[in-house]
Parts: C-alpha cells; structure tokens; sequence
C-alpha cells in the first residue's frame, strides 16, 4: 500500500513539474493567467502585445495610434470606460470580449501613455478620480508616480509608428 502512494506521489510530482519546466502551451496559459491576475509582471514587450491584441480587438490600430490628447482624456480614463463598455456590451450579447483584469488594464495604460502620450498631469487628480468613480486598482494606479511605473519607463522614449504624437515630432 505504501510503495503504491509512493509511486502516485511520484507521477504527480513530474507530471507538475513537466509541467512547470518544459515548454508547453498549458505551462504558457497558466504564466498568461497568472500574469492577468497580477501575480506576474508584465515584461515590457509583453505588455506592448497586450495593447494591440486586446485593444484591436474593437479597435482599429490606427484609431488608437491617432488618439491625442485634444481628443480626450488620458488613457488611464479611457481604459476604465473600455472596462465599463465591454460589461454592458457582454450583457447585451453583441460583443465577445473577455473582460480586462485589473493587472492587464494596468499594463495597457502604461505601454499607451509610453508611446502615444501620458497627459495625466494636464488633468487634475479629483476630476480623473471622480472619471474612474470606483475602480479602485486604476484610481491606486493613478497615485503612482510615473517614475515608478516599469513597463512606462521602460517604454520611455519609444513611440508607435503613426501615433499623433510620432507624427508630431516628425518622424
């Protein structure tokens, strides 16, 4: 009987660790979801793939890529009301879009902000807060400074291929 739980414990343990350390698309969705909850960083690369993926989803990269900061309010605004569009478009039926995560949301700010134009500090902060009304990860975000926020940072400097601002700068 013990040699038999014994061999079990021991199938489990591989099959887990074949798993977690041979690349496999399981291993891949598993790293994808934990990085969604925000257990795991974005990379700064992985975040710009993100961007495009889940915003072109509804949108046309170049309807992102031309959004200024004459057009509207900052992205951080903009995500949450693209968070508040795909709950009442799932209710209705006529959009099939997985829902952001607080951590994705997060990411897409920082890669939009870092190559179209962060104008957070052209707003004042209780207007963008009252914007957000209770989406909390977003409003703690917004509290952050942009120092302080890696995947911007690291992205500093870059701008997207027919962005505004990229065709401001003469590019």
């Amino acid at each position: 009987m013990k040699k038999g739980v014994i061999i079990a414990v021991v199938v489990i343990i591989g099959v887990v660790l074949a798993v977690v350390f041979v690349p496999n698309p399981v291993e891949e969705r598993v790293r994808q979801e934990l990085k969604a909850r925000g257990y795991l960083e974005y990379t700064p690369e992985e975040a710009v793939k993100l961007a495009y993926t889940r915003c072109t989803t509804c949108h046309s990269e170049e309807k992102m890529l031309k959004y200024c900061s004459r057009c509207g309010p900052p992205f951080i605004v903009v995500v949450h009301y693209m968070k508040k569009y795909i709950d009442i478009a799932q209710k209705k039926g006529t959009v099939d879009v997985k829902q952001l995560t607080d951590a994705e949301a997060i990411a897409i700010i920082q890669v939009w902000n870092a190559m179209v134009g962060n104008w957070e500090g052209d707003w004042r902060k209780k207007d963008l807060k009252k914007l957000l009304e209770n989406d909390v990860a977003l409003i703690e975000f917004l509290d952050v400074p942009v120092e302080k926020r890696p995947i911007e940072m690291a992205l500093r400097g870059r701008t997207a291929p027919g962005a505004y601002r990229y065709q401001q700068e003469g590019l």
